[in-house]
């Protein structure tokens, strides 16, 4: 047996013993792997150093932020190239691919409204118990592509299939299938070969105290008419619409012109705090049968829209949230050389209604 967090060869008869080895859940049980083939799932099941599974706990998977906080390696037991701080747990780099891609399963297997035995899984990059969402996606995405599956993945995954569970691991026989899913930059938001004609560029919605400053941003590009676009906001508690408002109503909008016919119109109005609540842009045109969802994004988890022109669709978490110690300043805004290089980020005391975002460009 070969002790993911330790890279360690033990026997296999010190299983459960106090200077052995017992299972290790890449996917926490406390993240909601509570019961079922979750809980037994071979795929995300591996032996781990008691001590160390006991100082990884149920932090979720992540790279130092700071190097104050930062422990190397994780525990005494671990491999050197471990490391963690109060939240995240970063294994060896040569099973971070092999672990991100177990994770990327559970998501799939368990998550994505599967019916009846849905755990209703989730991964971002804002884990959450309650919400059963593990993280980091954004670091997950980017172990897969840096650690490709190897000899002894792809052998496990065939015994997995062939001599217990009958299933594969679809990103170890595949991990560009990580990104087609979840794939982070702007296009996907659109899903379209070409430029949108409108996004969700900034908005904020939470910070200490009484709420203030709450406003939503929006980039309408050179082609598109303004009025034929609508923004509808979702509330998550019951995925019903709060507020709907055209981007012709100028009592409401602020239009900014920023170049190359790009316009930037914004509107301050109050947004629920979460968690889960969704931003929907509408094209209204008479030719789209009554609304084309042209974006739906949310923070603090999916929404699952059961009215209005996004009936039917879940939106997709933009893995940022802000919180009850935000500043009325923060916000949560795209960036990026480029459109097709846009990416989220959180904006600390750099809110900027009607402008460009830090590091933003539109060529």
């Amino acid at each position: 047996m070969v002790e993911i967090y330790s890279s360690r060869a033990v026997p296999k008869v010190l299983a459960g013993k106090p200077e052995g080895w017992n299972r290790e859940h890449l996917w926490p049980r406390s993240y909601g792997v509570s019961s079922g083939a979750a809980l037994t799932d071979l795929h995300n099941i591996r032996p781990a150093d008691v001590n160390v599974n006991s100082s990884r706990g149920n932090k979720y998977y992540g790279e130092c932020l700071s190097s104050n906080a930062c422990v190397k390696p994780a525990s005494k037991e671990a491999a050197y190239d471990t490391e963690t701080d109060n939240e995240r747990w970063a294994p060896p780099s040569q099973v971070r691919g092999d672990i991100a891609r177990a994770l990327l399963y559970m998501a799939v297997r368990y998550g994505f409204n599967q019916n009846n035995e849905s755990l209703n899984l989730h991964l971002s990059d804002s884990p959450s118990m309650k919400n059963r969402e593990m993280g980091l996606l954004s670091t997950l995405l980017k172990w897969n592509e840096l650690d490709p599956p190897s000899r002894a993945e792809k052998i496990r995954n065939n015994r997995v299939c062939l001599l217990y569970q009958h299933n594969r691991n679809p990103f170890v026989d595949h991990p560009e299938f990580a990104n087609l899913i979840w794939k982070q930059s702007f296009p996907d938001i659109a899903s379209r070969n070409k430029p949108p004609e409108a996004w969700i560029n900034e908005f904020h919605y939470n910070n200490r105290g009484k709420d203030q400053n709450e406003f939503v941003e929006i980039v309408v590009g050179p082609s598109t008419k303004a009025e034929n676009i609508k923004l509808v906001l979702y509330n998550g508690a019951n995925g019903r619409v709060y507020r709907s408002l055209s981007l012709a109503d100028r009592e409401f909008f602020r239009v900014t012109l920023v170049g190359n016919g790009f316009s930037i119109y914004t509107v301050f109005l109050p947004l629920q705090n979460g968690p889960g609540d969704a931003i929907s842009l509408v094209s209204s045109r008479e030719d789209s049968r009554g609304g084309e969802v042209i974006q739906f994004v949310s923070y603090e988890g999916a929404v699952r829209a059961i009215d209005g022109p996004a009936k039917g669709n879940k939106s997709k978490d933009i893995g940022l949230e802000e919180t009850n110690e935000s500043s009325e300043n923060d916000s949560l805004g795209l960036t990026g050389a480029g459109i097709a290089e846009f990416k989220w980020r959180k904006f600390i005391n750099q809110a900027s209604p009607s402008e460009l975002n830090g590091g933003q460009s539109l060529s």
